[in-house]
């Protein structure tokens, strides 16, 4: 016997979870003993680009596609209603919405703690290019992790998740049906909140939250859906704030003091950026109420603000606070926006470390900054800075 087999199913188990549920699945076919152990794994890991090969145009042939829809729904059949722990699906390649809500549903009977759904569907299969969750989903009292990726519209309704600590949500668009401050409380312990692309159905938006350590909102503020009067963060506890959004008019409650990193991305349009900087413009006004979020997030150790920002703040540079803990900033230049804040930022952070000047088309790999072009280091005042050119 060889020392693999002799170990205890319940290790074998814990092995075989960290596999692809299809090749934890071909184990059935080592001896007698491995014959059932795959069914037990509390985790299940099912991608159909692994089982279809879309690369090779398999995932356009209705049978294969039937034969992935089968291959699923046994491997739940055959589990039954053990307990299961995490389920992670990526299913890309034309299945019917209602075929994977019902594998969803299966697992959130079961008791699911972790979700994470990649999903896209044809036209033909959705309306209005919209994406119908479960309405179990928004009922879980065991789910602790959620997370959604779709190419379709997700809406995202009414929901009770108690023991929910995080939600990630990113696809073409997500709507909420109800107000921002309304859904907040539908999780009493959430300490993570990532949002990509969603809107704004409301002019005052207060997120609040004692619970939230990290978060994420990326606002687009497109489709004719209204820019808000007002934003406040009621987030006593905060460590670390990724914010993109339109300038409103007021930050009127602003309770996140405990903040350690933060990147503030305000979207300025080209017409606006025109009128501001037309003399005695009332935009002017309002652009510098965006001072109070400064005031409230100025103990930071790590800092982004890309090129809109900057814009934003070169009418109001007489009011920008001293980051006295900022070790690290990063900034980012764009030929059209203005760069007359950079001085008294740079004047307003005298234990400056690090500073990096993005501009053009960069990505972050392993920590660091690339360019379409040369990287320049530079000596000064701070200890290290880096000029990405």
């Amino acid at each position: 016997m060889d020392l693999v087999s002799g170990l205890p199913d319940e290790l074998l188990c814990h092995i075989l979870s960290f596999l692809p549920t299809k090749h934890a699945a071909l184990t059935s076919v080592l001896s007698k003993r491995w014959f059932n152990l795959w069914k037990l794994v509390p985790n299940l890991d099912i991608d159909d680009t692994v089982f279809l090969h879309p690369e090779d145009g398999k995932g356009e042939r209705e049978e294969i596609r039937h034969s992935f829809v089968s291959f699923v729904d046994s491997v739940l059949a055959m589990q039954g209603q053990s307990p299961i722990k995490s389920f992670s699906l990526k299913c890309i390649t034309g299945v019917h919405p209602d075929t994977v809500n019902g594998w969803i549903c299966n697992v959130l009977q079961r008791g699911v703690s972790e979700l994470d759904l990649f999903t896209d569907f044809s036209d033909e299969d959705t309306e209005e290019d919209m994406y119908t969750l479960p309405k179990e989903m928004f009922l879980s009292a065991t789910l602790v992790k959620l997370k959604l990726r779709s190419e379709r519209c997700v809406s995202w309704w009414q929901s009770s998740l108690p023991m929910l600590k995080s939600l990630d949500i990113d696809s073409d668009l997500v709507l909420f049906f109800a107000d921002f401050e309304e859904i907040i409380p539908s999780f009493p312990v959430l300490e993570e909140l990532r949002i990509a692309n969603m809107e704004w159905h409301e002019f005052h938006i207060t997120v609040s939250s004692a619970s939230l350590r990290k978060l994420s909102l990326h606002c687009t503020g497109c489709g004719g859906v209204v820019i808000p009067k007002s934003v406040s963060f009621d987030t006593p506890n905060l460590l670390s704030l990724n914010y993109s959004d339109f300038v409103a008019e007021d930050y009127p409650l602003l309770n996140m003091e405990n903040l350690l990193e933060a990147r503030i991305n305000f979207t300025v349009t080209d017409d606006q950026v025109k009128r501001v900087r037309e003399p005695n413009n009332d935009e002017v006004l309002k652009f510098g109420n965006v001072v109070k979020l400064l005031n409230v997030i100025q103990n930071v150790q790590k800092l982004s603000l890309p090129s809109g920002t900057l814009e934003v703040l070169s009418l109001c540079t007489q009011s920008i606070p001293v980051f006295n803990n900022l070790k690290f900033l990063v900034v980012s230049s764009k030929e059209d926006r203005g760069w007359q804040a950079m001085p008294v930022l740079l004047r307003n952070c005298p234990h400056l470390d690090s500073l990096i000047i993005e501009h053009g088309t960069t990505t972050i790999h392993n920590g660091f900054f690339q360019v379409n072009s040369e990287v320049v280091t530079h000596s000064s005042n701070q200890e290290r800075v880096y000029y990405t050119m």
